[in-house]
């Protein structure tokens, strides 16, 4: 492949153990040109066979449609700076609230687009947006009300902006030069975006905030905003994130709309069917313990807290790592091993059971107060009996 020169893989070994440059490189180079650009170093050739695979599927073949090979090493160029300040973002992101690199593409969001200042900017990526064959590179900007794109690629600067209220449609689709792309439908065009760093992370929060935008135009019928979006300008990547994830525990365990996720840890569950521990993910809310096997289908628990007597660490061995002990009113218990956050985790279940049984004491004498709170599945499905045989 003749274009395909233009990114050339360097198994570039240094003899020197105290020389400061990285044993294996991968260089970009126009043919002809002595000018050489380091698009991806590391210490391992696996980590640079991993940035080398992502090149070919991502960006290889999208070279094709520039006939001066200078314009294309400048498409490749603005595209890794572009993945190098997506990776930096989400690093600071983790360390710090708001961090400078955030709050530098801020300035850019308020400069390019002239929206009101109450707009708040809620994430960005770095992508292409495509004009027939011709990616132009650049950063899409999501906010409250709106999704945003600015590019500036040789000498000429493409943007425009979406409100969410005339999105239409919302996809992920796979054709022509694109390996997979997003697709966004208004109802005079439509726009495709691919070369994501994490497609999959875009596109969960552009449907997210698209659907936000239409329970806000909606707000009847049941579509009522959760009390933590309620307030746009409170409303934050890890919000959404976290919402997420809320949103698919409430609908796998069919659970009230009012229930607040706490906790998501990974760990094991007993199960007597199988005479093993199945592996999975345990959520805890406010009144329930809910349990999803790793494998689909395979187990699913759910324990109401007003069930529960007793939930005890037990000691732990090389065989049962971390277990904790969750006693029911049936005198069963549950089995949960490798918990590796498990003392913060039962001292905060512990707490809201206290809270529990103190409220249900409270209103004993009443009729229905023992059954106030049923499972929606049966929470005995699975369990060791600790009782005599």
């Amino acid at each position: 492949m003749a274009r395909a020169g233009l990114l050339v893989g360097a198994l570039d070994s240094v003899l020197d153990s105290n020389a400061r440059v990285t044993p294996f490189r991968i260089l970009l180079q126009v043919p002809g040109s002595q000018v050489s650009w380091v698009i991806s170093s590391g210490a391992a050739i696996g980590e640079v066979n991993k940035h080398w695979d992502w090149l070919v599927h991502n960006l290889l073949h999208s070279l094709s449609v520039f006939e001066n090979k200078e314009d294309g090493a400048s498409f490749v160029r603005g595209k890794v700076k572009g993945l190098i300040a997506e990776e930096v973002r989400g690093r600071q992101a983790a360390q710090e609230e708001d961090p400078e690199k955030f709050r530098e593409l801020l300035r850019k969001f308020e400069l390019h687009f002239g929206l009101p200042s109450s707009e708040k900017l809620v994430t960005y990526y770095s992508c292409c947006c495509w004009k027939g064959r011709v990616p132009r590179q650049g950063f899409l900007y999501l906010s409250i009300n709106h999704l945003a794109f600015y590019a500036f690629l040789l000498g000429k600067e493409v943007k425009f902006v979406i409100p969410w209220a005339e999105v239409t449609r919302l996809e992920r689709v796979s054709s022509g030069l694109m390996t997979e792309a997003i697709r966004i439908n208004t109802r005079k065009r439509q726009r495709e975006f691919s070369m994501f760093l994490n497609l999959d992370e875009a596109f969960g929060v552009i449907g997210q905030l698209a659907d936000i935008a239409l329970r806000r135009l909606l707000d009847s019928e049941g579509l009522e905003l959760d009390r933590v979006l309620q307030q746009p300008a409170r409303i934050t990547k890890r919000i959404l994130e976290e919402q997420a994830i809320r949103e698919y525990v409430l609908a796998l365990f069919r659970l009230p709309r009012g229930e607040r996720l706490h906790e998501v840890a990974s760990c094991s569950v007993w199960t007597p069917h199988a005479r093993c521990h199945t592996a999975g993910t345990l959520y805890t809310t406010d009144c329930y313990l809910c349990f999803s096997s790793r494998e689909e289908g395979s187990c699913t628990l759910l324990i109401p807290l007003s069930e529960v007597l007793s939930i005890e660490k037990a000691e732990s061995t090389s065989l049962l790592p971390h277990p904790v002990i969750v006693s029911v009113r049936s005198k069963k218990a549950f089995q949960l091993i490798d918990l590796h956050d498990r003392d913060e985790l039962v001292e905060n279940l512990n707490a809201r059971l206290r809270s529990l049984q103190w409220k249900q004491a409270m209103f004993r004498g009443k009729k229905d107060s023992k059954r106030s709170m049923r499972s929606p599945t049966p929470y005995y499905t699975f369990y060791y009996d600790t009782g005599p045989v």
